[in-house]
């Protein structure tokens, strides 16, 4: 009957600006043939829950969300009162990361994180800002392609093998 996408992130605006983003992937409003065959789009919502009944889900419990710059990276927070209520019979997941989780082992080990968050390390020898520890790809770069993963992960290994034995034969 219905399509709804929610988004968590703020909705980007219609044109990139080219000056800003080259030569990054530009940040601007993408819609595919899918959504033109008709989706409700919604942005800078957080779902709180799903809920159902006799093992089918009813419903999803949302809330809205306000995105704001704290200390040079982006932060959101919750729009106290704006809480709402999407009935639904399905609900599919395709979700990617803000940065990695902090708490737990990049905590206790005191890594340096980048302005996004993510674990602060070159693309020459992949070491983070603690002795042996070590960050390749989506820990590293932020969510990404597998294809960037693979290619990271060879680098690091690489890196590592220099690190231990003093040299590498691994391809770069």
């Amino acid at each position: 009957a219905s399509i709804t996408q929610l988004e968590i992130l703020p909705k980007p605006p219609e044109k990139e600006k080219k000056e800003v983003t080259w030569p990054n992937w530009p940040n601007k409003l993408r819609t595919s043939s899918s959504h033109e065959e008709g989706c409700e789009r919604f942005w800078s919502v957080a779902t709180k829950s799903i809920e159902g009944e006799d093992g089918r889900v009813t419903q999803i419990r949302c809330v809205k969300l306000e995105w704001k710059q704290e200390g040079g990276r982006w932060v959101m927070n919750e729009i106290p009162g704006s809480e709402f209520t999407l009935k639904a019979d399905l609900v599919l997941l395709a979700m990617g990361f803000v940065h990695p989780v902090h708490e737990g082992m990049l905590q206790d080990l005191g890594v340096t994180l980048d302005e996004r968050g993510n674990v602060k390390a070159n693309t020459i020898d992949y070491r983070s800002s603690m002795d042996k520890v070590f960050t390749a790809g989506d820990m590293r770069r932020g969510q990404s392609l597998v294809v960037w993963a693979i290619r990271e992960g060879r680098q690091c290994a690489r890196a590592v093998d220099e690190y231990l034995m003093g040299h590498s034969d691994l391809p770069r």
